[in-house]
């Protein structure tokens, strides 16, 4: 009984891997370059585009997701799989809403400063943007050809938000920033419309 509780516990501390890595490697850099009231900005950019923590953080989660499905009985598998992309979502929208927080305090509580800081840093949308595209694969075949067009929208959109930046960003920092956060905001608003559709039903 106590070997399998503890082998429930593995995936739970897999998915708590990208939020503890990045934590770490952030208060490692902030104590170097010198603690203060307020995150600063390089620290913020120097974890939020580093690709070891986002590969890290990813294959840990894709890990913790597949060792959970494996622990359960193949006869109850099927609902696993839905269980698993719900899970896949909430750590998707927490590790938005932790990516935002960090930007904002980064800022100094400046809400357009945070978003430029949010928008700028890549894997914090890249990574929660992967889990959800992922979230959706493990969702039975009938369930996924319901939202199919607007689940791929979704991924699209999330994962537009960086190369938008990067490519019209080179041109006009303010028009990147400006049409990133366009393009996260439509995303974000046709993931919470689909969720609270499929409750409803």
């Amino acid at each position: 009984m106590k070997s399998s509780q503890n082998r429930g516990d593995i995936p739970f501390l897999l998915f708590l891997v990208p939020f503890a890595a990045s934590a770490i490697y952030a208060l490692y850099l902030w104590a170097s370059v010198g603690l203060s009231a307020t995150l600063p900005q390089s620290v913020y950019l120097t974890v939020t585009e580093s690709p070891y923590l986002f590969i890290v953080g990813f294959f840990a989660v894709m890990a913790g997701a597949v060792m959970d499905i494996l622990q359960e009985d193949p006869a109850k598998r099927r609902l696993k799989l839905t269980q698993e992309s719900n899970t896949l979502q909430k750590l998707a929208l927490t590790a938005l809403v932790l990516g935002a927080l960090s930007a904002w305090y980064s800022a100094g509580f400046d809400i357009g400063n945070a978003a430029s800081y949010f928008l700028e840093g890549r894997y914090v949308v890249v990574f929660p943007a992967l889990l959800i595209l992922i979230s959706f694969l493990f969702l039975p075949q009938v369930a996924v050809k319901k939202s199919q067009t607007r689940n791929l929208v979704i991924v699209v959109l999330f994962l537009g938000v960086p190369l938008t930046i990067d490519e019209v960003g080179k041109r006009n920092f303010y028009v990147g920033i400006g049409l990133g956060f366009a393009l996260l905001a439509v995303a974000v608003y046709l993931y919470l419309t689909t969720k609270s559709g499929e409750e409803s039903v």
